[in-house]
């Protein structure tokens, strides 16, 4: 194999590896299976509310709630539910427990909450 070829095989695994740890960094904790944990332990008051009908019906996050399954969003609520900090903030917001249709987590560390 020439030298040039070589490098360029090298170049693309690498591309390869690091791509698939953005994406595990920036995806994983917007997956229903981890956004509970998220939530129960979110701190401070960098969060957001938005309608989920203010979401393109093919917007990927609004996808993922449309699938929710009924355990998911009862572990979600929960959640919500154990974190008392941040139910008291949306209570006064006059956020009620079963209007939460999903949430996520942006890479800066803020929490979006969508209701319906």
């Amino acid at each position: 194999m020439n030298r040039f070829a070589k490098i360029s095989v090298i170049a693309a695994l690498s591309a390869l590896s690091f791509s698939g740890i953005s994406r595990a960094a920036g995806v994983e904790m917007n997956w229903p299976r981890e956004i509970d944990q998220t939530v129960r332990n979110f701190r401070g008051d960098n969060f957001r509310i938005v309608d989920v009908d203010t979401l393109n019906r093919m917007n990927e996050t609004r996808a993922r709630i449309d699938a929710e399954t009924p355990q998911q969003l009862a572990d979600l609520h929960a959640a919500v539910g154990a974190n008392r900090a941040l139910a008291a903030k949306l209570k006064a917001r006059d956020v009620e427990m079963n209007n939460i249709a999903g949430a996520a987590q942006a890479a800066d560390g803020s929490l979006t909450l969508y209701v319906r």
